[in-house]
């Protein structure tokens, strides 16, 4: 993985994009957790609050990603980046983001 790929991918209009998409998908279904902080980001993505922007970053440095979207000739497609793949890191960060922007009780740190 270069770190070339994980910002080229980070930076990619249409990775961005799907990667808030699948937050805000998400979102609908952590509105309804129990856990406040999870509530409360939920809120905030569907508000399209700051915490969303923290997904296509986290995303882009998945395990792997870059990688799988590197060319190998110094441009990347995002496009090799499946739904599946957004989905499971973005289920996999949400207690991250959670966790940077709310206290466990919900309240905006």
């Amino acid at each position: 993985m270069t770190y070339h790929a994980q910002a080229q991918l980070e930076q990619d209009y249409w990775f961005q994009h799907r990667s808030r998409a699948a937050a805000v998908q998400q979102a609908e279904i952590y509105k309804d957790d129990q856990r406040p902080d999870f509530v409360a980001l939920a809120e905030a993505v569907v508000r399209d609050e700051g915490p969303t922007a923290a997904f296509p970053r986290l995303n882009a440095a998945g395990p792997g990603i870059a990688d799988k979207a590197d060319n190998g000739d110094g441009t990347i497609d995002s496009s090799k980046v499946t739904d599946a793949d957004l989905l499971s890191l973005t289920q996999a960060n949400w207690p991250t983001v959670a966790g940077l922007y709310y206290a466990p009780d919900g309240t905006p740190l």
